[in-house]
């Protein structure tokens, strides 16, 4: 078990199982939708610390671009989307 921690893979597939519980954000009922989002940040914040102490503050850092961009980009989709309708409706 200790070797497993230790490892710097162990990490990287937390990490990525992270971003693809991120990636059904969209997919939770809106009434769900908060606490998903802090539940993945409560659970994304141990992870990111434990990829930067193995793997370095470049590889934490782009893990946090990536992370933000996971946790950012639904709602702002869904706001294009909600104002694409609209605009096509006036031209």
């Amino acid at each position: 078990m200790i070797a497993l921690i230790a490892h710097p893979v162990g990490a990287a597939l937390c990490a990525v199982l992270w971003g693809v519980a991120a990636c059904l954000l969209p997919f939770v009922r809106l009434r769900w939708r908060h606490s998903a989002l802090w539940a993945l940040v409560l659970c994304g914040v141990p992870v990111l610390g434990w990829l930067t102490y193995l793997c370095g503050p470049g590889f934490g850092v782009l893990f946090l671009a990536i992370g933000l961009s996971l946790l950012v980009w639904p709602p702002f989709e869904a706001l294009r989307r909600r104002r694409a309708p609209l605009r096509r409706g006036l031209h």
